[in-house]
């Protein structure tokens, strides 16, 4: 990924995990479409993990070439119907844990954006099934879009309207700022920066504001020497996933934007959890910009 002047990104690697399932079929259509939009090479991974084939370890030469198969013929589909039209396409099939290979992958293959889907499991089905989605987040570096059941598909093209960056004023969080800049560029889109506070924060007259304003100069400046789109800012008191989820919903945002500190040993913090929360249930896709990936 190369940083462009104004703290602008140029996207050139776009990869997208899929299981071949509708929830993953989602995810490729989205990828696809950025792809298309930054002229990008697409990146289409299905990973073979052997822990789920313990049981029969002699049938993971065949799955392979079925996984194989199986990426071809969704190529094909994509192809037939003049969706990859102008969009370089490489398909790969990997062998092992995600843990071990998302990140080597994503290094390997130089990828900017990596694409996921997720089925939005929460409460005790996640806990059973656990998530893919959630522990590739966890062990790459680039940033993710996260693409929910509710967040439908896209036809020829990914269309912006309306952007969420959910920021809680830190110096993590605002690792995000190049991203959320570029696609506000790229889309011509409406920006609305949110910040969710507890009751008592949101009274304060000091420090809040000023932190909001300094975020606010800090916007105009990155901008400078392009076209300033209509940019919102909002405060509000409340539960961070729920408010932000809420807001987004009611204000028919069509991407989230969140910038996260990266997790360190098994320590996973607040903001994370949040995070998961918000990849769940929100209607919209969801870029996750983890702090040491800017």
């Amino acid at each position: 990924m190369a940083t462009q002047p104004c703290c602008y990104v140029a996207i050139q690697n776009v990869a997208v995990a899929t299981d071949f399932s509708d929830c993953s079929e989602r995810a490729v259509l989205h990828a696809v479409g950025i792809a298309r939009k930054f002229g990008a090479t697409l990146h289409l991974l299905n990973l073979v993990q052997p822990s789920k084939f313990a049981a029969v370890p002699d049938l993971l030469p065949d799955i392979d070439r079925a996984a194989g198969r199986d990426c071809d013929d969704l190529i094909d589909r994509l192809s037939n119907t003049h969706l990859l039209e102008g969009v370089k396409c490489h398909r790969w099939v990997e062998q092992g844990e995600i843990f071990e290979v998302a990140g080597e992958f994503v290094k390997q293959h130089h990828i900017d954006l990596l694409v996921v889907g997720t089925h939005g499991r929460g409460g005790l089905t996640r806990l059973i099934f656990g998530s893919v989605s959630q522990e590739i987040l966890q062990h790459v570096s680039c940033p993710v879009v996260t693409v929910g059941p509710c967040s439908g598909c896209p036809d020829t093209q990914v269309k912006l309207r309306k952007i969420l960056f959910s920021t809680d004023l830190s110096a993590e969080s605002r690792a995000a700022l190049p991203w959320v800049l570029t696609a506000v560029r790229e889309w011509k889109t409406e920006l609305d920066v949110l910040h969710v506070c507890s009751a008592k924060d949101a009274n304060c007259p000091g420090l809040l504001p000023q932190r909001m304003e300094e975020l606010r100069t800090r916007i105009e400046s990155l901008q400078e020497g392009y076209e300033q789109l209509p940019i919102r800012y909002h405060h509000i008191a409340g539960k961070p996933a729920p408010t932000i989820i809420n807001f987004a919903n009611n204000s028919d945002i069509d991407l989230i934007i969140l910038g996260i500190k990266a997790p360190h040993g098994f320590y996973v913090g607040t903001r994370w959890s949040q995070a998961y929360e918000i990849l769940r249930e929100s209607h919209c896709p969801v870029l996750t910009v983890r702090s040491d990936a800017s």
